[in-house]
């Protein structure tokens, strides 16, 4: 594959630059454009021919739609093609469009978009294949992203391109031009490295600093992460009220359910304090000035520990992420708005993941390959079923299948990129210090001087181990060990101080109880926090309430959700029961026994209306 570069200068887009303002991005090229937001997508939507421009994410597509179009539902500039859209509706604009035709589609919206326009697409239009690297990247997960690659080198007319391409080991491509688009100016960013072991609380100190700042108090917060469960638990442990979670459709369902109510499938006006996205909004998606008005503060997270897939490439998802940023339109006559970013990026490490070299796995891949081809070569005919299906899990556990087509069994070689690829960015979290040497060796990033490793005595990986339906009393052995750890082997007492805070961030029911009976009190009993609350008991006199705090832990199941009314019912039945009438129901009681959620939506009545209520989350004593 040769190479060309042209040099693009500070504020031009490519529509202005030659040879592209004269002839449009050129055929059979790989455009490598190093920097977002230079306007390659917009030069080919405005340019004077019939465009198909293939678009890996769905919000993007809608964006660009809802721009050029604005309100407009006949004689449409751009036709988007999408689940929903049929090939009629295609075809109506191809014959009521007047101008040049412009059509944006995902993917698995090629077929209809080919079925629309028959074969004389091959000829008439130029084929775009948009945030190019995500065929790869996406591969494994969404299969049908490289269906329109065949259909691709059957046109006259074709591109792929992005600010971070993967190149593509698909022989076709081996007589392509690589069209690099590079500044002539600095452009890379500052950038900050927090590699820890405990994720949630290194982000609730960037928060928490950020919060104390009355200069920054306008600036809204976007988080980049690619587990929305995480992003549920962030939301509810750091008690976020001002927040948005943009994500997938099906995951905004999710969310909702579990009481995360700010969800939204696409991006919009709706931005608050504390944004949090997945990776569909990673590339390509352009989030305008109008929408953020602000000096953004980015944070991009990793949790290697909980959520291995989270992980995030520096060399091309961070260099997206941190484009997705629009800077404002110059308006003539008005002073020039600079938008300052803040970046971090904060993840975990862990040695256990595999990384595997370009070169193992091309070895790996012979290896599987020819098992795979001696099995399916000479594979045995018999009428016995059990035969047959043994050979089969054979070639499943070989697992070279997976590298296959199906359409023809040929090598899928986007398959094979996916795996090098995947294996190549685990690299960068197997260690402390690999995460920020790749960053360091980033053109597009300049490593702040601060960034460094944090350790802390409460790891991600403990934090793992607990569950939602860890008991309380387990909880309460899982903090005792670790304030024990802290308080016998961390010899600083500032230190022992910041970890201690540490857990009561995220126990602080716990830490309130040692910290109410003294921690030189509590070290006679080996920090026990079961112990501990044994003898508050007895202390308070709370042996008259076991009959009562007894009937509660027979009554109030963990896990089970109860109204008001449920709660107030259930203990008049315990105080007749107990004889202990000078109590009163209500929650007030119910805690003396229980650990409580926050009041949340429970269920939906038989009118479909919210009922609010409270989970019991585990009993305060043991018996």
């Amino acid at each position: 594959m040769t190479t060309e570069t042209y040099k693009l200068s500070k504020d031009q887009f490519l529509e202005y630059l030659e040879p592209f303002k004269s002839r449009g991005l050129p055929t059979d090229s790989i455009i490598h454009k190093m920097v977002t937001g230079c306007g390659a997508t917009t030069l080919e939507l405005k340019f004077p021919r019939n465009s198909i421009i293939i678009e890996p994410n769905l919000p993007v597509i809608k964006g660009k739609c809802d721009k050029l179009n604005k309100k407009l539902r006949k004689n449409k500039v751009v036709q988007g093609v999408y689940e929903g859209i049929d090939v009629e509706q295609i075809k109506q604009y191809l014959k009521n469009r007047k101008g040049y035709k412009k059509i944006l589609t995902t993917p698995e919206g090629f077929e209809k978009v080919a079925e629309a326009i028959g074969e004389s697409m091959y000829k008439d239009y130029f084929l775009l294949f948009d945030e190019c690297e995500k065929a790869i990247q996406d591969v494994e997960f969404r299969s049908d992203i490289i269906n329109p690659i065949d259909a691709f080198f059957e046109f006259d007319n074709k591109a792929f391109v992005s600010a971070t391409p993967l190149i593509p080991s698909d022989p076709r491509f081996n007589k392509f031009t690589q069209v690099v688009i590079e500044p002539n100016y600095v452009f890379a960013e500052p950038i900050s490295i927090y590699t820890t072991n405990n994720i949630v609380y290194q982000l609730k100190l960037i928060l928490d600093h950020y919060a104390a700042s009355k200069e920054d108090a306008e600036r809204k917060i976007f988080m980049f992460f690619k587990s929305t469960k995480r992003i549920r638990n962030i939301i509810k442990g750091l008690r976020l009220k001002d927040y948005a979670v943009y994500c997938s459709e099906k995951s905004v369902k999710e969310l909702r359910v579990a009481d995360v109510e700010h969800a939204y499938d696409g991006i919009n006006d709706k931005f608050a304090k504390y944004n949090f996205l997945t990776s569909r909004f990673y590339s390509a998606v352009d989030i305008d000035y109008d929408q953020y008005k602000c000096d953004p503060i980015i944070i991009m997270i990793s949790d290697v520990i909980a959520v291995e897939h989270s992980v995030i490439d520096p060399k091309t998802e961070s260099i997206q992420i941190c484009g997705r940023f629009r800077k404002p339109e110059k308006i003539e006559g008005e002073p020039e708005i600079i938008v300052q970013k803040d970046i971090y990026h904060i993840s975990n490490y862990s040695s256990k993941l595999t990384n595997f070299s370009e070169a193992e796995i091309t070895s790996i891949l012979e290896d599987k390959g020819k098992l795979h081809h001696f099995i399916s070569t000479y594979k045995p005919k018999s009428d016995v079923e059990y035969i047959n299906k043994f050979i089969d899990e054979i070639l499943e556990l070989n697992g070279f299948g997976y590298f296959l087509r199906e359409k023809d069994g040929a090598l899928n070689h986007f398959m094979v990129d996916n795996f090098i690829n995947t294996e190549r960015v685990k690299g960068y979290y197997k260690s402390a210090r690999s995460l920020k040497e790749e960053y360091a060796n980033a053109k597009h990033f300049l490593v702040d001087a601060g960034s460094n490793y944090v350790n802390y005595c409460l790891d991600d990986e403990q934090l793992s181990q607990i569950k939602d339906s860890t008991t309380s009393i387990t909880l309460n052995d899982f903090v005792s060990s670790w304030v024990k750890d802290i308080m016998e082997n961390t010899a600083d007492p500032l230190w022992q101080e910041v970890n201690i805070n540490m857990i009561k961030y995220s126990y602080p029911e716990q830490i309130n109880i040692l910290q109410a009976y003294g921690m030189k009190n509590a070290a006679e009993f080996d920090y026990s926090i079961n112990t501990i609350l044994k003898q508050l008991a007895d202390s308070k006199g709370l042996k008259r309430m076991l009959p009562i705090l007894k009937f509660i832990q027979r009554t109030f199941k963990i896990g089970n959700k109860y109204s008001s009314a449920e709660i107030e019912a259930g203990l008049i039945k315990g105080i007749a029961e107990t004889g202990l009438n000078d109590l009163k129901p209500g929650l007030r009681l119910l805690r003396e026994g229980a650990m409580l959620s926050e009041r949340k939506t429970i269920r939906k009545d038989e009118q479909g209306k919210s009922v609010k209520g409270h989970e019991v989350l585990g009993y305060v004593q043991s018996f």
